[in-house]
């Protein structure tokens, strides 16, 4: 069961909680946006939910709350930012604010930031950029927990979901082009969150802690834990490796062989590329939208389901959960309960 909060409530409250568990204001303000913003879209696998997770960290040290981004290169097209094990959500935006600005000034920006806890949804940051009228490629490896997901042929983990996005702008209106998915079979929180509901996965997702294909996301979560499947076989394979060596090692961070602890959390390393498509190609803008035009031209399978491009589903659902989010009940519950603990009561009125 869930109930519809406002927009503006759920952000006061989680930017409350982690003001409360030690954040600075700002900080705390960009996790909740974050968290805010995935929900709005659609994405709640890495929205509110996940927050209780994001408190047990904060008590057990595994993230620096107040920690800010460094930088530590900053010269003609490249930047490079050490999170020192701070927040995702606060690190990569400032570190993709300033690669913004350096794209547009220099036609092109390479970034990387090393060394964040988890950094949330990397659509956000595509979408930040193709806001800009940027383009965006970017690609995150996972490090700081157990592996999950399993070598193409393999039948234990060594590798993590390891994410990649892809943002394209459009200046008339509509919006941007947005590829975001894990080379694994499916995103971590994903699994967790259809476990929770008792959903099954598809078939080829999923092996057991022996090494048997399973349809059961909870196989996950046991106490001899199963892995993931590569996407696609051994092309989603191919595509975790180059993002573990892209991501894991240009950006002055770890490869998840190195990084790795049966019980620590998500952490993450970026490499990022911000190009200016102005100064590349003249009728850049032209040209994208006649592409995109070509491709919703497309006869439909089924003539109730027009063909879409990434990016529009999330924004329509966006458009959709502008005023108010729908959380689960529990969560909720958990949330008054959690300000209750401070000593600080919070109507269950949503």
């Amino acid at each position: 069961m869930s109930v519809h909060v406002s927009s503006d409530k759920v952000f006061k409250v989680i930017t409350g909680l982690l003001i409360l568990n030690g954040c600075a204001a700002d900080i705390a303000e960009d996790v909740s946006e974050h968290m805010l913003e995935a929900e709005r879209h659609g994405y709640i696998s890495h929205g509110v939910a996940l927050l209780p997770k994001y408190l047990e960290n904060i008590g057990k040290g595994d993230v620096t709350p107040n920690a800010r981004p460094e930088l530590r290169i900053s010269e003609g097209h490249l930047l490079q930012y050490d999170a020192h094990n701070g927040f995702g959500q606060h690190a990569v935006k400032v570190a993709v604010n300033a690669a913004m600005v350096r794209a547009r000034q220099k036609g092109f920006c390479l970034l990387t930031v090393c060394h964040a806890h988890h950094l949330g949804r990397l659509g956000h940051y595509g979408k930040m950029a193709a806001d800009q009228g940027l383009v965006m490629l970017a690609m995150s490896n996972v490090t700081g927990r157990k592996a999950l997901v399993v070598p193409w042929g393999g039948a234990e983990a060594r590798l993590m979901t390891n994410p990649l996005c892809f943002a394209w702008p459009f200046s008339d209106g509509r919006p941007p082009m947005l590829v975001d998915f894990a080379t694994s079979s499916m995103a971590l929180n994903r699994a967790r969150v259809m476990s929770s509901e008792g959903k099954q996965a598809a078939p080829g997702c999923l092996l057991d802690g022996n090494g048997n294909p399973s349809v059961d996301p909870g196989v996950l979560f046991t106490s001899t834990p199963g892995a993931l499947l590569p996407f696609g076989e051994h092309k989603g394979f191919g595509l975790a490796l180059m993002i573990e060596m892209m991501a894991g090692i240009l950006s002055g961070g770890n490869t998840i062989a190195e990084a790795h602890q049966a019980n620590g959390s998500a952490h993450n390393h970026l490499f990022a590329l911000l190009i200016n498509p102005e100064k590349l190609a003249s009728q850049a803008d032209v040209k994208g939208q006649f592409f995109a035009d070509y491709l919703l031209a497309t006869r439909p399978r089924y003539e109730d389901e027009p063909v879409t491009y990434p990016g529009m589903q999330s924004a329509g659902v966006r458009r959709c959960n502008e005023k108010a989010i729908p959380v689960s009940e529990a969560f909720w519950s958990w949330v008054i309960e959690a300000y209750a603990r401070k000593g600080i009561l919070l109507s269950k009125a949503a």
